[in-house]
């Protein structure tokens, strides 16, 4: 009798789960949905023209759709290509800069004694919290006293002082968790720390590697408040600041904006798609490392 219980049980539990399951999926859809619906109105209202932008009732689908906004974006009034190029190099010497920097210390942070180790990541914490506006007059009159300002390496190195804490908080626990032995085995061997780190640790923590290069390549890519401070000619500033100019005073051509929005962040869906497994497998093994 209880056997036949329990199978007249089994079907019901899994029929329980299933809908848990077809349940929890709607919601996350409709939060993905709600999430992304601000992305979908700047893609659309970039292919809409000025007269369909402002229609009301608004339009979900662009009735009569244009690449208008797009010329009018690359035209040389608002200097697009030249911002385009000043972003990807303030990223990229922000990715090289970070991972330069942050590879070596996150691997001296993980091998210091508690008491040291505890002491430096509260104090990288510490740094990280701090609003980038509160930090980026003090850069300026530091790097104006250098005579830097409206400089590209300027950007690069305020940029590094929100990334780098983030690398070595991310970076500490994939040292923390690699073996000593192994170290001290590429030791007997003749290789030296620089050699050990770069040859046996890094392909081993890859995974961590790419995930802390995509998001410093992605906060510099969207960082506007240095930018903003730290550049006062048009031909220094980044796609954030070329796209601040698109806000007039007196009115804005909010489909020449959204086109402008949509090249910023076509980078960042690109990035996330193309690293999308080594980003994931980054975090969740970042976040399972002692």
């Amino acid at each position: 009798m209880n056997a036949v219980k329990l199978q007249s049980q089994l079907p019901r539990a899994e029929k329980r789960r299933r809908c848990q399951r077809w349940a929890k999926s709607v919601i996350a859809w409709i939060l993905a949905c709600v999430y992304l619906f601000p992305v979908y109105w700047m893609v659309i209202t970039s292919f809409k023209n000025k007269e369909e932008t402002f229609s009301s009732p608004p339009h979900l689908i662009p009735y009569a759709p244009t690449l208008e906004s797009y010329r009018a974006a690359f035209s040389p009034e608002y200097g697009v290509w030249l911002a385009l190029a000043n972003s990807f190099l303030i990223a990229l010497g922000t990715l090289i800069l970070t991972l330069a920097v942050a590879l070596p210390a996150a691997y001296a942070v993980a091998r210091f004694r508690d008491g040291v180790s505890t002491a430096m990541m509260v104090a990288l914490t510490v740094v990280q919290l701090l609003p980038a506006i509160a930090i980026s007059i003090p850069l300026f009159v530091m790097f104006r006293q250098m005579g830097m300002i409206n400089t590209h390496l300027s950007i690069i190195l305020a940029d590094l002082s929100v990334t780098l804490p983030f690398a070595v908080i991310l970076l500490r626990p994939y040292f923390k968790q690699f073996p000593y032995e192994v170290e001290e085995a590429a030791k007997l061997d003749g290789l030296g720390v620089l050699s050990t780190i770069l040859k046996i640790v890094i392909p081993t923590i890859r995974p961590g590697v790419v995930m802390i290069g995509s998001f410093a390549f992605l906060m510099a890519w969207g960082e506007f408040t240095f930018a903003l401070t730290l550049s006062t000619q048009q031909e220094i500033q980044p796609l954030t600041v070329a796209l601040n100019r698109l806000i007039g005073q007196y009115g804005t051509n909010w489909n020449h904006l959204m086109a402008v929005a949509a090249l910023i962040a076509l980078p960042v869906l690109l990035i996330f798609i193309a690293l999308q497994r080594y980003i994931v497998a980054g975090l969740s093994g970042g976040a399972t490392k002692g």
